[in-house]
């Protein structure tokens, strides 16, 4: 791969992950079609762009429709098939099902792509420069992003590429999420005009209108939970399942961030691929390094055999770094040179592997405060935090206690009866620990094999009550961020604004108090 500049890689990286944030809001396809555009254009400074739609008849036979086009002021342009180059598209279609749907684009300052600026299409236009990316979604190729540039000659380098395919994918995932979005939308229409016809037909015949319960959704794969916020999980696991994108899923200790890699990957396009997870935490430096990138006999003390190394031994499943801030920064930028060029260099050795692995992460820190204290890489997290997903603490969905403890009592085999004052300790204990602790907590009850668990029998830190802000009195409606910004708010009003006591409180380390107080704006 050819040398990157690094301030144009940390500039493109930035504008990658601002741009999918934007996108990601909205959700009106005919809205959202010039955005992607515009974001492009700003992403490489092109001149003009081009999004084109692919399908494909019964024999395979790609057909391609410019459903949008944009100038780099905004500008609506003409967009009937005729602005784009078909020997273009073509190429990148051709190459991104010669490779298995993982062709990497066209860019005319490369090589091998330099000759389709003589092609008659491109040169009756004058054109100077394009770069060229198909928009892929689970391994199919859903459309194309097509840029150029008539008056600046390589105006696009080759690493712009897999940035571009980067945004392009997102765009893809987005596209599919308005589309389905319009479509709920249409259903529910369609379903309020039934209701409303069978309300009326049932007053005709004076027959009283039969109600039905629409289920909690309590379970969603391992998880529990039916609370505003789990479903709101549920929603970004089903989005980021869509995509293979790099994902980073964030939350305190004991949340089950690795819960929801698993749903990545069970929900995604690849579920008998291998799921590979490794804590970045539990190894020595150099036995890290050989472990993920994998060392020939000798190379290491105690390398006694050669080893493949875990971001090849994932195929083409996924891999798991949890605890990713704790990856030492010389392994960070040896992890982001993978990234960036999709192949590994076992340690020992002058050979490359591939790697086609999605990347999850794991991280209960704030790593954009980790880059300013110079502690983990801005360029690699940029490149991991390509989709977020945020698990939610146990402390903001008490009214999923109930479920998860009788969940857990289920899995010891035995029923777990409370007391009406036990149960309301259980739902009123702010559990610092999470999910986790509840977990060990049931355990420990059920191991009581008592016929009725009182007050009394729950743990000395359960009945002091660590107390949870009435915040959480009405969840409903409620954003996780205002959730938790009225617990922090409440816990220090308590407390005349004393933090450790507010911290106690709320059941959660000071420094993670600190965190939230500025996150919030609080300070």
């Amino acid at each position: 791969m050819a040398d990157v500049d690094p301030e144009r890689e940390l500039s493109w990286l930035r504008r990658v992950r601002e741009l999918t944030l934007r996108l990601g809001t909205e959700q009106d396809l005919e809205r959202l079609l010039p955005v992607i555009l515009d974001s492009a254009i700003e992403l490489a400074q092109a001149e003009r762009g081009y999004l084109v739609r692919v399908t494909r008849n019964e024999e395979g036979k790609a057909k391609i429709k410019v459903v949008a086009a944009r100038g780099f002021d905004g500008e609506a342009l003409r967009s009937n098939k005729s602005d784009v180059s078909r020997t273009v598209v073509e190429r990148v279609l051709s190459s991104a099902d010669d490779e298995g749907g993982d062709g990497d684009g066209l860019v005319t300052t490369r090589e091998e792509d330099a000759d389709v600026l003589d092609a008659t299409s491109v040169a009756n236009r004058r054109i100077r420069s394009i770069a060229c990316v198909p928009m892929r979604l689970r391994g199919e190729v859903r459309g194309v992003l097509y840029i150029d540039h008539r008056f600046m000659t390589n105006a696009f380098v080759p690493s712009d590429l897999g940035y571009l395919r980067v945004f392009a994918d997102q765009a893809a995932l987005v596209m599919e999420t308005a589309e389905l979005a319009e479509e709920r939308s249409q259903t529910s229409s369609r379903l309020r005009e039934a209701r409303e016809e069978l309300t009326r037909l049932q007053r005709l015949t004076e027959e009283p209108a039969p109600t039905v319960d629409r289920p909690a959704h309590l379970r969603y794969g391992e998880m529990i939970g039916s609370s505003p916020v789990m479903a709101k999980l549920y929603a970004s696991i089903e989005q980021g399942a869509r995509s293979w994108a790099p994902v980073l899923i964030v939350g305190e200790s004991g949340t089950g961030k690795q819960s929801v890699a698993r749903e990545l990957h069970r929900r995604g396009d690849r579920p008998q691929a291998p799921f590979v997870s490794e804590s970045c935490a539990a190894l020595e430096d150099e036995r890290m390094e050989g472990a993920l990138f994998g060392h020939v006999a000798g190379a290491q003390p105690g390398a006694e055999h050669a080893r493949e190394g875990l971001l090849r031994q994932a195929g083409r499943g996924t891999l798991v770094l949890d605890e990713v801030a704790e990856l030492p920064l010389r392994l960070q930028a040896k992890l982001l040179r993978v990234l960036q060029e999709g192949e590994v260099r076992p340690v020992g050795s002058d050979e490359t592997f591939p790697v086609e692995c999605r990347v999850l992460a794991t991280t209960r820190h704030d790593l954009r405060s980790l880059v300013a204290e110079g502690r983990f890489r801005e360029d690699l997290y940029y490149r991991l935090d390509v989709l977020r997903i945020d698990v939610p603490p146990l402390r903001l969905r008490l009214e999923d206690v109930p479920i998860l403890a009788e969940h857990f009592a289920s899995q010891e085999g035995r029923p777990l009866r409370l007391t009406p004052r036990a149960l309301h300790l259980l739902v009123s204990y702010s559990w610092p620990g999470n999910v986790r602790e509840l977990r060990n907590e049931v355990r420990r009850l059920c191991a009581l094999d008592a016929r009725e668990i009182s007050a009394q029998q729950l743990s000395p830190e359960v009945r002091a009550g660590r107390g949870v802000s009435k915040a959480t009195g009405n969840l409903a409606g409620k954003t996780l961020a205002e959730v938790e910004r009225e617990l922090v708010q409440s816990a220090l009003e308590a407390t005349d604004g004393n933090k450790a006591q507010a911290a106690r409180q709320l059941g959660v380390p000071r420094s993670t108090l600190y965190s939230l107080i500025k996150r919030h704006g609080l300070d």
